[in-house]
Parts: C-alpha cells; sequence; structure tokens
C-alpha cells in the first residue's frame, strides 16, 4: 500500500484509515522491483506507522522520554498526548518527494496543538532529501485540512491557494546528522525531496497533541475506545520559568522549524 490513500479505492482507503491503533507498512509509489537475495528485506518500504509509539515496547520508552514531554511543557501543552509515530525510510535512489504540506493538516485540533518531533535516524543531507522549510510560514496560519467526509470517503478543504506555501526559494534545507531532533510547529510548512543518492535518510517521526484541545471526530486518524491516547505517563514536572529557557527552548510562538538537541 501507498503511505497516502489512492482515491476511489476503497481497501486501500481502509488500510490507511484504520492503521491508528496498528503498526502498519506502507511502500513506494514506485515500482520497485523484486528484491535480490543481498538486499534488505525492508526495501521500497516508504514508511511503518502509525502506532509504533503504543504497541512496540522499544518506540514506547523512546517516545516517552521526559525531555520529549518537557519540550512540550514550555510550549505550553497543558495535556500533551502521543498521537502519531512513524519510522521513513527514504530509501537510496528510490525514496520519494514529499510535497509542501502541513503537519496540522493532517493531525487537526481546535486550536491546533500539534508538535512534531523528527528524529534523524541517519545522516540527513540535500543529496538523499532532507527536509526542507519556510522560515516565519507557521504564522500564516493553517491552509488546508485533511478529513473524512460525512458522505464517506477522504478529502482535503482548502483555506488558502497552493501559492501561498511561498517560492521555493523561500525555503531552507534542515541538514541534520544522525542522532539529531528537529520540533515542527504544526503550521509549518515543510517538503522533503527525492532521494537518488546511494545512502538512505531514515527518521523517526513522533507527533504530539494537546488533550485539551478539541480533536474532531472527521479527523482520519481516529482511535478505538479501548486504546485511547496515553501522555508521557510521568509524574507532574515543575513548572520552568520561562527566563530560564535557553535559545533551544523557545516558545512555538517564536519558531518554524529547529534543531533542539543531540540524542
Amino acid at each position: 500500500m501507498d503511505f497516502l490513500p489512492t482515491l476511489n479505492s476503497p481497501v486501500h482507503e481502509e488500510y490507511f484509515l484504520n492503521s491508528g491503533d496498528k503498526i502498519r507498512v506502507f511502500f513506494e509509489r514506485e515500482d520497485i522491483g523484486s528484491a535480490s537475495a543481498s538486499e534488505p528485506g525492508w526495501r521500497g518500504v516508504d514508511k511503518i506507522g502509525h502506532a509504533l509509539h503504543d504497541l512496540d515496547p522499544i518506540f514506547d520508552e523512546f517516545s516517552r522520554d521526559p525531555r520529549l514531554a518537557r519540550i512540550c511543557q514550555q510550549t505550553g501543552m497543558a495535556n500533551p498526548l502521543l498521537l502519531q509515530s512513524m519510522v521513513i525510510f527514504k530509501q537510496a535512489q528510490t525514496g520519494g518527494e514529499v510535497g509542501i504540506h502541513q503537519d496540522a493538516t493532517w493531525l487537526y485540533t481546535e486550536p491546533s496543538s500539534v508538535l512534531g518531533f523528527w528524529f534523524a535516524l541517519e545522516d540527513a543531507t540535500i543529496d538523499n532529501g532532507c527536509i526542507w522549510a519556510q522560515p516565519g510560514g507557521h504564522r500564516s496560519g493553517l491552509r488546508s485540512r485533511f478529513r473524512r467526509w460525512p458522505q464517506g470517503g477522504i478529502g482535503m478543504d482548502w483555506f488558502d491557494t497552493y501559492e501561498c506555501h511561498g517560492a521555493a526559494e523561500d525555503f531552507v534545507p534542515l541538514e541534520a546528522d544522525a542522532g539529531t531532533l528537529i520540533v515542527l510547529h504544526g503550521f509549518c510548512p515543510h517538503r522533503s525531496g527525492s532521494n537518488r543518492s546511494r545512502h538512505a535518510r531514515g527518521a523517526y517521526s513522533l507527533h504530539v497533541i494537546d488533550g485539551a484541545c478539541r480533536y474532531p471526530e472527521d479527523n482520519w486518524l481516529q482511535r478505538p475506545p479501548g486504546m485511547p491516547l496515553r501522555g508521557f505517563d510521568l509524574e507532574p514536572m515543575e513548572e520552568l520559568p520561562m527566563e530560564e529557557l535557553t535559545m533551544e527552548d523557545r516558545p512555538m510562538e517564536d519558531m518554524s522549524a529547529v534543531p533542539v538537541l543531540q540524542l
């Protein structure tokens, strides 16, 4: 299955829309051919998601690192809940391009609260498809929303024109060494290029929302009643005075996409 659902394909839509409480594998759109015995078994895989943080013990422990909880607190979240997680492969020579988008388009709350944690598992460079982000673009607000239609199916609501994302020269590359964390504001327009290099660009992506905000029933990603969203499962943390925050800990209204720390 491709990562994004193919329109008018009920089977494809079902696989994607019902992945919020599962670990599912999504493949590249391009024809990957047949893998040889010497090639890794994950050849052609695009992403694995979307509940790794709840269903896999290793990802559970990693995703609930107290340092991530601290970042959520410092950005003003009252009740951070881990919503979505993905391993993104960006395969060598076949990794596909990801167009300009905002995380809040796909992970919508009222008011908006989604925060993206993007971990470089391998060095991310321009050659192998690193993230490109638009500095200050988050100040323009949300431009589209992906949701379930009342009559069935899924689609995009557009609040603004695509051109308002800015020209290609407005975006800057966020090259990152393996182990780097990049924090993305939910409104930050970003994209990534295709990977035609000989080096994969693996990443782990985790998205957190504020449980104090409304999460609409027509959002594409839904959890069954028996598997509610969980937070960081930590004891309440002491409030950190704003005057003690470092440059890397700035409130989200002051940043669009910022490398925060090395793990």
